[in-house]
């Protein structure tokens, strides 16, 4: 272990509602978790002392979290996988209670017997039990070129009595209780492990062949999207193009966006979203807003701050401000309560920020 009392660790973020008055907790929860999930609690879970602790590492290209929390409901749709962007293979292991996923017209219950991998660039809707579990949270562009079959592996199980299996379940484990130890060089290493297990896995079981779209229509969606992401700066980007470049009729095109809210809807949801992204990264801090909005496919300032704030309840330097101001430490929170009560909810841009 590196024990250099300078050196530099992971980061770490530990989100907890402890001394958060009980009538406030599940919104403050389901706020914070919006980040990636939509959730809903019974009545009586969110009115009473609602429960929920998630503790985060971020090592190199993967986060690692343990989430301790209550019953619920989770989702993500349509329209938050367009704002949101996130392009993340997420591997789960439970390690208390279960979880019920609604998934092609059926329903899955998953317990503590493997993992379950999801794709958060797609669709999901489960309910759980009070659960502990264990996420790996990996982006796709640095897991894909190490796969045989960049398929569809959106809730596939990997079987807990296979030995790949096995052997991934105690990575997670080591990767987590261990994190907090690493250096960032040693962090960046760990990753590269991490990627190179998850790909050993996946290739030895498959794709899954079971997502919203399987076969050539994955593949179609898949590459519009990707050629949307790789021309958000062009602000002459059509839907005629995509079709295109995706090599599928503009009808087709259609058909697969409608779930988006439409083609266009979708390319601007994108540009704010990768918008959003540079003005809380650091690496950008010096960059005008209008050269912002130009790299996102906005000709106009203006209308770039005006679509900016509708969609996110803020203007871009307002929203530039309020990242400085996280800095390191936790977003304060519920101001007029008089606790001087700070809330770490730092992984939820690590999360978003979370690609290679």
């Amino acid at each position: 272990m590196n024990t250099g009392g300078q050196t530099a660790r992971v980061p770490h973020s530990c989100f907890s509602l402890e001394g958060v008055p009980p009538q406030q907790r599940f919104a403050l929860w389901r706020e914070s978790i919006s980040c990636i999930f939509s959730v809903e609690a019974p009545r009586e879970a969110r009115t009473e002392d609602f429960r929920a602790q998630l503790d985060a590492h971020v090592v190199g290209d993967a986060a690692v979290v343990r989430t301790h929390t209550q019953a619920q409901e989770w989702e993500r749709g349509a329209g938050q996988i367009a704002r949101d962007g996130m392009d993340h293979i997420m591997i789960q292991r439970y390690e208390a209670g279960t979880m019920e996923v609604s998934h092609r017209g059926g329903t899955e219950t998953f317990a503590q017997n493997g993992l379950i991998v999801f794709d958060l660039a797609q669709e999901m809707a489960s309910r759980t039990t009070d659960l502990v579990n264990l996420s790996l949270l990996l982006p796709r562009n640095v897991l894909e070129p190490h796969l045989k079959e960049a398929g569809d592996h959106h809730m596939q199980v990997l079987a807990g009595d296979n030995p790949m299996t096995r052997l991934l379940q105690q990575h997670m484990h080591s990767l987590k209780a261990l994190a907090g130890d690493m250096s960032l060089t040693e962090a960046a290493e760990a990753s590269a492990a991490t990627i190179a297990l998850v790909a050993a896995c996946l290739n030895a079981t498959g794709p899954s062949g079971h997502g919203p779209e399987p076969g050539i229509g994955y593949a179609f969606l898949t590459r519009a999207r990707q050629v949307i992401e790789d021309r958000l700066a062009d602000p002459e980007l059509t839907p005629a193009q995509v079709a295109r470049l995706a090599g599928v009729s503009r009808t087709r095109l259609y058909e697969m966006f409608e779930p988006f809210g439409g083609v266009r809807s979708y390319i601007r949801e994108r540009r704010l979203g990768r918008a959003l992204r540079m003005l809380l990264d650091k690496r950008c801090r010096h960059q005008p807003i209008g050269a912002i909005a130009l790299a996102c496919g906005f000709l106009n300032d203006s209308a770039f701050s005006r679509a900016f704030k509708q969609r996110y309840g803020m203007a871009p330097r307002e929203t530039r401000s309020e990242g400085s101001r996280e800095g390191s430490g936790g977003l304060p929170v519920l101001p007029d309560t008089g606790h001087g009560l700070v809330i770490d909810r730092r992984y939820e841009t690590w999360i978003r920020m979370l690609t290679a």
